[in-house]
């Protein structure tokens, strides 16, 4: 038999040994009970819609993961919600824009159609011209819903490309023997520097005779007069691009402006010799961006005190 004071020692080291194992126990939870209240009220406050708010990662373990995981759920819905914000608002930035442009004309060719209907209107010249400015600014009107339904189109992420191969040498040549009456017209030289290469290139003809006309029509209404448009086109055959660039010369613009040409809706203050020309949407730039982008390319600009020169870059060229 054991001797009493033997067994008792015994008891109290045991005890003791428990005491300490749920003291310890104690002081290990509390940390992780409180980090788990600060995880529950940065859930509430997340649900409740502040989804700026980020639980202290003070932790590395499980606990700590899991406040991460959370803290990437809220940054997650933030952007959602920031990108559905962009959307909304820019519906609304397009249907003022659309309503602003759209009613400019409209109410000029309601204006001319009121003149010709008064008696006072017998003169037969002056029916005409009204007739003929009522005609000029249906034509703008009609360019304008084109550039807004083409925008759409584009941005819808729903557009589907019908691919050709094309001789883009011809395409541009082409391109820009339609293009020089207009520009003689205006006073503008077209001068060719096109490489005689024939070049295929995988395209949808439509959408990039569209993007080449509306950087050509830019650089039209913005250059100066008597003026020079340079089209420029070379291929790099062993990187697979070719690179067409309109230079012209007009107006010098700010960096601030060089970096807006590009969105939607976008114009520049009108130019003296711009009075000549009608009067654009402002998606003519967008517009041929998205179609270059849609073809895996790329376009920018290159400005320095008012000399322009716009690049397209299209990839995945096949000499014939």
């Amino acid at each position: 038999m054991f001797p009493r004071y033997l067994f008792s020692n015994i008891i109290i080291c045991v005890l003791f040994g428990i005491v300490h194992f749920l003291l310890f126990s104690v002081l290990l939870t509390i940390p992780i009970l409180r980090y788990f209240r600060v995880i529950t009220d940065g859930l509430q406050s997340i649900a409740g819609g502040d989804l700026e708010y980020r639980i202290p990662l003070s932790r590395q373990d499980e606990l700590g993961s899991v406040a991460h995981n959370i803290n990437h759920m809220a940054e997650q819905l933030q952007q959602q919600l920031e990108k559905e914000r962009q959307i909304e608002q820019s519906k609304m930035e397009l249907i003022t824009y659309v309503s602003h442009d759209l009613r400019t004309p409209l109410t000029s060719i309601i204006g001319y159609l009121d003149l010709l209907k008064t008696p006072k209107c017998q003169n037969e010249a002056e029916r005409a011209r009204f007739i003929n400015n009522a005609y000029n600014k249906t034509q703008q009107l009609k360019k304008l819903i084109d550039d807004l339904f083409e925008y759409t189109r584009l941005t819808d992420g729903d557009i589907r490309l019908s691919f050709q191969e094309v001789d883009y040498h011809n395409l541009v040549k082409q391109i820009i023997s339609e293009f020089e009456p207009v520009a003689n017209e205006q006073q503008i030289t077209i001068l060719q520097d096109i490489s005689p290469m024939p070049l295929l290139v995988h395209m949808d003809i439509e959408k990039m005779v569209r993007a080449i006309d509306n950087l050509l029509m830019n650089a039209l209404k913005f250059s100066i007069r008597p003026g020079e448009i340079k089209v420029h086109l070379t291929a790099h055959v062993q990187e697979e691009q070719v690179i067409l660039s309109i230079e012209n010369v007009g107006k010098p613009i700010s960096l601030e402006q060089e970096h807006q040409l590009f969105e939607r809706f976008y114009k520049t203050e009108p130019f003296r010799y711009e009075y000549n020309t009608p009067t654009g949407s402002g998606l003519g730039l967008s517009i041929a961006k998205h179609i270059v982008e849609l073809h895996g390319g790329r376009i920018w600009l290159e400005h320095d005190e008012g000399h322009y020169k716009f690049y397209m870059e299209i990839k995945k060229i096949h000499p014939l």
